[in-house]
């Protein structure tokens, strides 16, 4: 195999150049040129869109609403206790 039998465009995977002989991998290298990188697309500035609530505020819902849940929680388990309670004392 020589350098003459590699397409212009073909890309040199590791496991070719790994193959080819140090003088034959040197001429292949020598005859691709300097890489074309893409170049990126320019960013569009976004516009920042206003928050219509403030942070603390809907923390604030977020907490209120865990409580509310941890306090209706509390109310059915002692409801429940309390039940399970009195049959036991009423079957004593």
């Amino acid at each position: 195999m020589n350098a003459d039998q590699l397409a212009p465009n073909e890309p040199l995977s590791p496991e070719l150049v790994l193959v080819l002989s140090p003088q034959l991998r040197a001429e292949a290298l020598a005859r691709l040129g300097t890489p074309a990188w893409p170049t990126p697309r320019p960013r569009v500035p976004v516009a920042s869109t206003p928050i219509d609530e403030p942070f603390v505020h809907s923390l604030g819902e977020i907490v209120v609403a865990r409580v509310v849940q941890l306090g209706l929680i509390f109310v059915l388990v002692t409801a429940l206790t309390l039940a399970m309670s009195v049959v036991a004392h009423a079957l004593r």
